[in-house]
């Protein structure tokens, strides 16, 4: 199989080469790489350009005349892509020499799926060199807790997406399929919106090896503030504000359901969710204050309106 990687980039000269590198050491070679400048005014495109001309064959680059943003971007690059798999990849992350290898015999295997998704090392200034961390870690994440249908779906849709693009790897006859994206709200951004559309279809391949890491740093576009002061041992009870949270995300399940024409039944399930939370988050309350607690949500919070 042919292997597009789609590398968007945006003022990334800091770590831009160490990834180029990380991918052209691959294992089994990458046909051919796209990469996309969101008009940097940094050193980038002259670094990326250099990479050009010395793998013409290979990296092909782009230069937005104005900036298109984040997900216009990758949309851009993603459309540009020709090989038989599009592999998504930031500016600023490393790839394991066997990340190609693993994720073209997977797809080869299961001709059903249309996303691999692997796991990845958290790695960078705010990360602890001495503990291994990865990205499944932040909820004890793993493949055997999705093992029936719709497992994926509702995860990244209940919670929210717990695949990163650097990890992800989409079949191109998906992908086109699915292109323009539909970009029905911020939330939902590309590699999003494509993950959603693939776990309804039970398409995704969650696989557990760790196949590049993740750098942390104040300049990422997502995860620094999430990411930077994680302690894998942590995992404290449900709280009140993540109750709210839960709850008041019904809307937006509802909306995201239809808007991409999800599986219908997916609303229904949200609802359970939410209820089976909120007994979760009653059990955690002394016997004697839970009438209270009870009423205060139903009468002053109103926090059952949202599932409306």
């Amino acid at each position: 199989m042919k292997i597009s990687v789609a590398l968007c980039t945006y003022n990334g000269e800091k770590y831009i080469a160490e990834q180029l590198e990380s991918i052209l050491n691959q294992a089994q070679p990458v046909y051919e790489i796209i990469i996309c400048d969101d008009n940097s005014n940094d050193d980038t495109l002259r670094i990326i350009s250099h990479y050009e001309n010395q793998f013409p064959d290979v990296i092909k680059v782009y230069e937005n005349p104005k900036n298109l943003g984040y997900v216009g971007n990758f949309e851009k690059a993603m459309t540009l892509c020709t090989g038989d798999l599009v592999l998504l990849c930031d500016q600023d992350d490393r790839w394991y020499v066997d990340k190609t290898t693993a994720i073209g015999e997977i797809f080869e295997k299961h001709p059903h799926i249309d996303i691999v998704c692997h796991n990845i090392k958290l790695f960078g200034e705010t990360v602890n060199p001495s503990e291994t961390i990865t990205y499944w870690d932040l909820d004890s994440t793993s493949p055997d807790d999705f093992t029936q249908p719709q497992d994926i779906i509702k995860r990244i849709l209940y919670q929210g997406n717990m695949f990163p693009g650097m990890s992800t790897a989409i079949r191109n006859t998906f992908l086109k399929k699915h292109l323009p994206l539909k970009k029905i709200n911020p939330v939902v951004i590309h590699d999003y919106e494509l993950l959603l559309l693939a776990a309804d279809k039970d398409a995704i391949w969650m696989d557990e090896k760790i196949l590049g890491e993740y750098r942390i740093h104040p300049n990422q576009s997502i995860g620094y503030k999430t990411f930077s002061n994680f302690k894998k041992s942590e995992k404290q009870p449900i709280s009140r504000e993540t109750l709210f949270t839960i709850f008041q995300r019904h809307p937006f399940v509802k909306k995201t359901i239809q808007e991409l024409n999800l599986n219908p039944d997916l609303e229904k399930g949200h609802t359970i969710y939410c209820l089976e939370q909120y007994e979760n988050y009653l059990k955690n309350i002394p016997f004697a204050e839970r009438m209270i607690t009870k009423l205060k949500m139903k009468y002053y919070f109103h926090i059952f309106d949202y599932l409306k």
